[in-house]
């Protein structure tokens, strides 16, 4: 049984079985690749070579490396040593849980995302928030829906909106897993910020955890988020580097 603290700083390692993701478990590290990149994590030893030439094969064109408390001293020197970099949008994130229930803030209304066409509306707010391109936006398209449709039948991976006026103001993800649920991304637009959004759809996400007889929360969190968890309970167990190797 792991404990808080490996839950926190290894948390992809532990999420339930997700279409369109593989893990390999390793001595020296553990490798997930997904849809779009690949992640090395629980690493004792590194094998750069290794986790390129894999990711090549599999079409994957970033490995994200994430290096925890746990890991040995001089692996990040190794890593910069063969050009890899500190993550651009989150160099540092903070491994966090919570056994005891978050406030919530009443007022606001989250609700479940069951269809595509809600999944869809509600994803805008997240790619609204982190800039992501007209573009990128077109190119992800057919993916997220074949991603939504095939999250929803395997029933590991959930989804929810906040809304003011019937309008997605806010958006969080979670993810299951065998001892808790992992909150794997959550935004709220500018506009609708002060107002308890963000404490909703974490409240929301406990009570998932809750109805499933798995009442703790894992996140991973970074900069923005990690101060207003720890405002709602949540407690840190360090902190996790990550860097990016370009294919």
């Amino acid at each position: 049984m792991p404990t808080l603290a490996q839950l926190a700083e290894s948390t992809a390692a532990h999420l339930l079985p997700q279409p369109g993701y593989d893990k390999i478990f390793a001595e020296q590290f553990t490798y997930i690749a997904g849809p779009n990149n690949a992640w090395v994590l629980d690493v004792v030893e590194p094998d750069v070579d290794w986790a390129r030439d894999e990711s090549r094969r599999r079409g994957l064109p970033l490995v994200e490396w994430w290096l925890g408390w746990s890991t040995p001293p001089g692996i990040d020197d190794e890593l910069r040593e063969r050009g890899l970099v500190p993550d651009e949008d989150a160099p540092v994130l903070t491994g966090m849980t919570c056994s005891t229930e978050p406030p919530t803030a009443p007022r606001v209304e989250v609700r479940p995302l069951e269809t595509t066409q809600q999944y869809l509306a509600a994803l805008s707010v997240d790619w609204t928030v982190w800039n992501v391109p007209d573009a990128e936006r077109e190119r992800r398209l057919a993916t997220e829906v074949d991603r939504f449709d095939a999250n929803r039948s395997a029933g590991t991976v959930h989804h929810w909106a906040a809304y003011e006026d019937e309008a997605p103001v806010g958006f969080g993800r979670a993810i299951d897993m065998a001892e808790g649920v992992a909150l794997m991304g959550g935004a709220v637009l500018p506009s609708a910020r002060g107002r308890g959004v963000y404490r909703a759809l974490v409240h929301a996400r406990w009570e998932h955890a809750a109805a499933r007889g798995t009442p703790l929360l894992v996140v991973q969190a970074g900069r923005m988020s990690a101060p207003i968890l720890a405002s709602l309970g949540f407690e840190s167990h360090g902190e996790i580097r990550l860097y990016a190797d370009r294919l």
